[in-house]
């Protein structure tokens, strides 16, 4: 069985084709993408009183005057992650002013794209012969959730509420993480993990022959490590460069330690792309640059029950 596991590319449609090619690049016959699969911006479009179109993103500014333009803009924010919405000035000011009427919208493109990401997975592979998970993370709204239910009837796997078998081994996933300065929808606190592990561990026959596909790292590795950040939520550095702390779970590591499952599949940290070792048991964190349209990811072989080969690759 070759596997390809990926994470973490919050709303970039680029990344997101390119993950699908992998089945025919790489010859996988499996596919997971394990968390955070919504973005994070909303980009207005907004329409001038000449009749053109005026956005700002980053810092920088752009005029369209006609729909092809407009249309291509959207296409480039779209394979970034972001999201667009072509409007007024006067539902620029609603949304200026109402963080409710942005969630709400928000929410309504996460819907659409995940929607139109499915289906055009499932119009491309044969999810008969390929074995494809999709996961939320602890970015993603609880709104995505019932579209990837919906898909399930088309072969892909929803993996929050089942354990899945992959060549014999116990596939078991879970989205939530320890908390982070952004208050994301699927946070719990150490205490919450630990309690919340446990209860899907105890779905397990056997926890030590099991894949833990845990969107949150384990602590204190290789796979855990990102900019410290102050109160302002800014880069805490010096004259020897930004510093650098474990952010990951005590409770995944302590999870990991006790039952030494077979490996361990994780993401949530784009900056740790890697892999290390707790205990005895092989952590893999593929990272992501899915701004820059980059698709990171793992190869990971099993032949007959055991460990074959991993590599990774990005492109």
């Amino acid at each position: 069985m070759r596997i390809f596991f990926s994470t973490d590319v919050h709303g970039a449609t680029l990344v997101w084709r390119k993950w699908i090619t992998a089945v025919s690049m790489y010859g996988a016959d499996t596919l997971i993408l394990s968390g955070d699969l919504t973005g994070k911006v909303l980009v207005p479009i907004v329409k001038q009183e000449d009749g053109s179109y005026k956005s700002t993103y980053f810092g920088t500014s752009w005029t369209f005057k006609t729909e092809e333009e407009i249309a291509d803009f959207e296409r480039r924010l779209e394979d970034g992650g972001a999201y667009s919405i072509v409007c007024d000035k006067a539902k620029l000011e609603e949304l200026k002013n109402s963080p409710e009427e942005v969630s709400k919208v928000m929410k309504e493109k996460m819907v659409e794209r995940i929607r139109a990401w499915l289906d055009l997975l499932v119009e491309r592979i044969d999810t008969k012969k390929v074995l494809t998970v999709v996961m939320p993370g602890n970015d993603d709204e609880f709104v995505i959730d019932p579209v990837i239910k919906e898909f399930e009837g088309k072969g892909i796997v929803y993996p929050l509420d089942k354990v899945i078998t992959l060549d014999g081994h116990e596939l078991l996933s879970f989205e939530y993480v320890n908390p982070t300065p952004w208050d994301t929808p699927r946070e719990l606190d150490e205490r919450g993990l630990k309690e919340k592990i446990e209860e899907k561990i105890s779905f397990l026959k056997n926890p030590h022959n099991a894949i833990f596909n845990f969107h949150c790292p384990p602590s204190d590795t290789k796979i855990d490590i990102a900019p410290k950040l102050d109160r302002n939520m800014r880069l805490v550095g010096g004259l020897d460069g930004v510093k650098l702390v474990h952010v990951g779970s005590k409770s995944v590591r302590s999870a990991i330690e006790k039952y030494r499952p077979f490996l361990g599949l994780h993401g949530h940290i784009h900056e740790s792309s890697g892999f290390d070792r707790v205990s005895d048991t092989l952590v893999i964190n593929p990272g992501s640059e899915y701004g820059e349209g980059t698709l990171r990811g793992y190869i990971i072989e099993l032949e007959e029950g055991s460990l074959k080969n991993y590599w990774k690759i990005q492109g």
